[in-house]
């Protein structure tokens, strides 16, 4: 087939004209596929199309259960991890307590670590806020570490530190991923967001299915304008669920821009 290159572009002629040749073959092969199925969902007996039908059913049946009990284990909201599961009269207020029993429960989790001095994590509330409606599958929740050195005990920083130094928390604001009762990964400040607070909630949805903590809606699939960050976890750790907490190493963290 001569498509006008000359004989020394030729060879190249061909092979464009051949991919070409597959691409269109292929695009007819799926529609052929699909007009396939309009015939046969035409050409169905009753029986056929109640079998289809109840199959559907099922699926919807087995959908809202999921649904159901996702939204019975504080799903479907962005609140306080000790105010979600009922406070000090179900916790004694120790926030470690509360965020492991929750792990426990719901398969996908991301945490927010905030302090409301730190104007930056407004961002994450916004966009988090948005998000646990549109995502009952992930648990959303957020622990205030303002005064986590108040520890005695009925001080607002029961569990609190323990946490921060267990998981290594050393950024405000912090988001951290948990899958199957495991800490799989955190986003630091707005590294992973463009290095700004002026971030959407698409934009977070987007970051966040890519490291699984949620399941993103056809919505959330265009790529954010800044680039994605590194798909690597960070702190990636098996939570323990004992109650043992000696041991651990005394420590701080970090604001990741400065209050004014």
């Amino acid at each position: 087939m001569d498509l006008g290159f000359g004989n020394e572009n030729q060879i190249i002629g061909d092979a464009t004209a051949s991919t070409i040749l597959r691409a269109t073959q292929a695009q007819e092969a799926a529609l052929q596929s699909e007009l396939s199925r309009y015939d046969a969902l035409l050409e169905s007996t009753d029986s056929e199309l109640e079998a289809l039908r109840e199959r559907r059913l099922a699926q919807m049946k087995q959908s809202a259960e999921q649904r159901r009990k996702w939204l019975e284990n504080g799903h479907g909201i962005y609140a306080d991890l000790l105010e979600s599961v009922g406070g000090s009269a179900q916790h004694g207020g120790d926030v470690a307590k509360a965020f492991f029993e929750t792990a426990k429960k719901s398969n996908r989790m991301v945490v927010h670590f905030h302090r409301p001095t730190t104007r930056s994590c407004d961002a994450f509330h916004r966009a988090l806020a948005d998000l646990a409606p549109k995502h009952p599958e992930t648990r959303f929740v957020k622990i205030n570490v303002e005064g986590c050195d108040d520890v005695r005990e009925g001080g607002s920083g029961v569990g609190a530190k323990y946490l921060v130094e267990k998981l290594g928390v050393v950024v405000m604001p912090t988001l951290l991923i948990v899958k199957d009762k495991k800490a799989s990964h955190q986003l630091r400040g707005f590294d992973e967001l463009g290095g700004t607070d002026e971030f959407s909630a698409n934009d977070l949805a987007y970051v966040l299915g890519g490291h699984g903590a949620l399941t993103r809606r056809d919505d959330e699939e265009r790529a954010p304008r800044f680039e994605e960050g590194s798909a690597g976890g960070v702190n990636s750790l098996k939570l323990k669920f004992g109650n043992n907490r000696r041991g651990v190493r005394s420590g701080g963290y970090d604001d990741y821009d400065e209050d004014e």
